[in-house]
């Protein structure tokens, strides 16, 4: 499964997001307050769906529904949905290989419990009188159909199930499906829309799967703790916080901020298409033990993260790399910094840009305490989604252009390696599609790291991103040997 980027805590706007949630509880008026009370956990009162013949059902079949304003981010999601040359469909997947004796009827009443428990999978977006608005079914009823998958045949089965895509308007936006790859063997295989879910969803997902797994196969109804918030609350809630006082805030900073920049020049090796494709791969390739070992005892002795310090050695490498001085990074973030929300499916996450001025040629020391501090100030300045942004910057479409290379640092999400009887491994779906020419996940736990690169395959040869990440490790090696070194030589 994919996880989902750590955020730096703003303080201040935590404090002023969670007295927007209590408010949005304690008084239930307007839009916001149509997703009703929350359910009384999964097999409690508010229902565990365990009943009835499942069917491939979609919010709105005439059941009740609730409505309210989509969020922000929905909002410049939606708005972003386009299509043509080049676009790529806003999907997240996550897979588990499933081994042993299955009970398949089990799982799939599991997979319907964790429905009922999560509004964002009952959901569907339509726009009314000119808004996007998000429909909740107050029951679904869906089927995990189980499928045959023959050797090496999941890079196919990836694509074509990307490809299916989503209605939005008439939902679920979320699927299941189980491939049987022996008669003892399944892959889980899950797919969500971006629009309702980001990276620590599949997390939670995974996690409320497999308790409802064990509870449905046991022949007992799982009992969760009701879920704390609902989106509805959290949409009304941003929304606050977002079109208030601190929307200026924001938006001047980073109209000051970006003054001037320009995207980060990549080592492409191939020339561009006329008309560009959508489609890349994945490079997995993992960072030695040993240079991690010295890169977690760096990041202690500086009193900084992991994520710092490869952010740092991901922007020496595209200097290097190219003689560009000023680079710039898109940085997801999550934003889930209210307790409220950690346990809620939806999307969390927002993108920023970090700069760095590297033309005074600092020691690695040096760098490493420039990074700290001005991503930390970065990445405390999320709070306004890119499409509110972006009308505030000196040159239109400047964001899009600066976000077409990524870096992230992440935990590997711990998935439980037995459920009853069945042994469980994460499974990475070979995703086909990209929506930016370069990402880097430096992906790590407690002892062990990996680069994973996502690249354009219009752009990159297999051969030129491996050297690239090649050289990325170099520079961690030596940041963490030689702090007094000049990062530009």
């Amino acid at each position: 499964m994919t996880g989902t980027q750590l955020s730096r805590t703003d303080f201040e706007a935590r404090r002023r997001l969670e007295e927007a949630l209590l408010r949005t509880r304690a008084v239930r008026g307007g839009h916001a307050s149509a997703a009703g009370p929350a359910p009384g956990g999964v097999g409690g009162e508010g229902g565990a769906a365990g009943d009835g013949g499942p069917h491939d059902g979609a919010p709105g079949d005439g059941r009740a529904e609730t409505r309210f304003r989509a969020s922000v981010a929905q909002e410049g999601m939606w708005q972003s949905l386009r299509g043509g040359p080049g676009s790529t469909p806003p999907l997240i997947a996550g897979g588990l290989r499933l081994s042993g004796r299955l009970d398949t009827a089990a799982l799939e009443q599991a997979w319907n419990d964790v429905v009922a428990r999560h509004d964002n999978l009952r959901s569907s977006l339509r726009l009314e009188d000119g808004r996007l608005t998000q429909v909740v079914a107050s029951s679904l009823r869906v089927s995990v159909p189980v499928l045959d998958l023959p050797p090496g045949g999941l890079e196919q089965f990836t694509r074509e199930e990307v490809d299916l895509s989503f209605d939005l308007s008439a939902g679920p936006l979320a699927r299941l499906r189980l491939l049987r790859t022996a008669p003892r063997e399944h892959i889980a295989f899950l797919i969500l829309h971006h629009i309702i879910a980001d990276g620590r969803a599949l997390e939670i997902l995974v996690r409320d799967l497999g308790a409802c797994y064990l509870a449905r196969a046991a022949g007992t109804a799982p009992h969760l703790p009701a879920p704390v918030s609902r989106p509805a609350d959290f949409a009304a809630a941003h929304r606050a916080l977002v079109e208030g006082p601190r929307a200026a805030e924001v938006t001047g900073y980073w109209a000051a901020r970006l003054r001037g920049a320009r995207p980060a020049e990549l080592p492409t090796d191939l020339p561009a298409p006329d008309e560009p494709t959508p489609y890349g791969a994945l490079l997995d390739v993992p960072l030695p033990r040993e240079v991690f070992g010295r890169l977690t005892a760096l990041a202690r002795r500086a009193r900084t993260t992991v994520y710092t310090l490869g952010l740092a050695a991901f922007q020496v490498t595209l200097a290097r790399a190219s003689g560009q001085r000023d680079v710039c990074v898109r940085a997801p973030v999550s934003y889930r910094d209210a307790t409220e929300v950690q346990d809620m499916v939806a999307d969390f996450s927002n993108d920023v840009v970090v700069r760095t001025d590297l033309s005074g040629n600092p020691t690695f020391t040096e760098l490493i305490a420039q990074v700290a501090k001005e991503s930390n100030r970065d990445l405390m300045h999320h709070d306004v989604p890119a499409h509110l942004l972006e009308p505030h910057l000196d040159e239109p479409g400047l964001l899009d252009r600066l976000f077409h290379v990524q870096f992230t640092a992440e935990n590997d999400i711990a998935v439980a390696d037995r459920l009853g009887e069945l042994a469980v491994e994460r499974v990475m779906p070979p995703m086909p599609y990209v929506a930016r020419p370069l990402s880097l996940r430096l992906r790590h736990d407690g002892s062990d790291a990996r680069s994973l690169a996502i690249y354009s395959t219009d752009v990159f040869s297999r051969e030129r991103v491996l050297r690239f990440v090649e050289a990325y490790h170099a520079v961690l090696a030596e940041m963490t040997l030689h702090g007094g070194r000049r990062v530009l030589g």
